[in-house]
């Protein structure tokens, strides 16, 4: 004992497994740290491999329960078939999709900011850097919205494509309207925005970004120039720091003329054929009187002439002859409409009284 090291002027034993012991989770950390760092790199290739298995089995739960629906020995065949001839009828889409993502490979390979817009400044080029390093493939974050919006255009040119099958579908009627009001928001708050607020950054932001959420549906792109129209030719109202309770007043007014050219387009589309339905003449025939009222009033509450500017109430622009005008032209449209409705319809038949009877013979 007394020629132990540990006891000629050395550290004692605890001291030594401490330092043992620190030694051995040292060791621990180094080999943790070499197996963890492989792992780190191959994370992109394994989630882009994760993402193909995936839509491979996605591809093949879809052609068994298509099978299983068809019923008959040759159920696979059918569904191999009828997925082929799904991917001809889409060759456009498809093409589109191409095209689409070769553009935002060209544009990420190529780097940049902006667009190559907006240099980046010097004291930001260690968070960018930052940044690149976290989304090595998108550059950054603000990648996504810009595919986001280009996934839309396709979208939306592939909808105007099929036309009545796409009429049909769910992205229709009120999910279409909704979709479009969220694209008009989101250019508008592109178009009132500084260049370093809201606007996206990255090889796909800049210019042609905004390019991309320009290509919005028709019903969006009517409802974006009301909106500038009701700027530009507002009442005054309200007091001059309120003003946009006025824009608010006239944009209300021009949107149902859309809505009146957007019925007119639809008793048009519809009409030849169809069955005259008790709503559908009720309908045609309540809104022209409906409409008639805010008309009636525009043209007469204001003590002036129709289509005179009243100075004193006008905030900018001729807000006096553009909602009288609008108003009268949307009555003449629901009349129009009415019109077509009751020349191209067919009368509903009362099949109930009609019907011939059915006589039981006795053999």
């Amino acid at each position: 004992w007394l020629k132990h090291p540990f006891t000629q002027g050395t550290p004692s034993t605890s001291d030594y497994r401490t330092t043992t012991a620190l030694s051995s989770i040292a060791a621990m950390d180094t080999s943790l740290t070499s197996d963890i760092s492989p792992m780190h790199a191959a994370q992109q290739p394994m989630d882009a491999h994760t993402s193909v298995v995936l839509v491979v089995i996605a591809l093949g739960v879809w052609a068994l329960e298509h099978r299983r629906r068809a019923g008959d020995a040759d159920g696979a065949s059918s569904a191999l078939g009828g997925f082929a001839s799904m991917l001809w009828r889409l060759l456009p889409e498809l093409m589109a999709l191409g095209a689409v993502a070769t553009y935002a490979g060209v544009r990420l390979s190529q780097g940049g900011h902006n667009n190559h817009a907006a240099p980046i400044l010097a004291e930001d080029k260690s968070l960018w850097e930052g940044i690149n390093n976290e989304w090595p493939i998108l550059t950054t974050a603000d990648s996504l919205l810009a595919l986001q919006a280009m996934l839309r255009c396709v979208l939306l040119a592939s909808a105007a494509r099929w036309g009545k099958e796409a009429d049909s579908s769910p992205l229709s009627g009120e999910s279409v309207l909704l979709l479009a009001l969220a694209a008009v928001l989101r250019l508008c708050l592109l178009m009132a925005s500084p260049s370093d607020v809201y606007h996206l950054d990255g090889p796909l932001g800049g210019s042609g970004h905004l390019v991309f959420e320009a290509c919005l549906p028709a019903c969006a792109v009517a409802v974006l120039c009301a909106a500038l129209l009701s700027a530009r030719n507002r009442l005054a109202l309200a007091a001059p720091e309120a003003n946009c309770l006025d824009i608010l007043f006239s944009l209300s007014e021009l949107i149902e003329c859309l809505a009146a050219v957007a019925f007119l387009a639809r008793t048009i589309r519809c009409a030849e054929g169809t069955t005259l339905g008790s709503f559908s003449s009720f309908a045609h025939l309540l809104l022209p009187v409906q409409q008639l009222m805010p008309v009636y009033f525009m043209l007469t509450a204001w003590g002036s002439a129709p289509l005179e500017e009243v100075e004193a109430l006008v905030g900018a622009g001729r807000p006096f002859e553009l909602l009288q005008l609008a108003g009268v032209v949307q009555v003449g449209l629901y009349l129009l409409a009415g019109g077509l409705h009751l020349s191209l319809g067919t009368p509903a038949k009362q099949l109930e009284f009609l019907a011939p009877r059915l006589l039981e013979v006795e053999v």
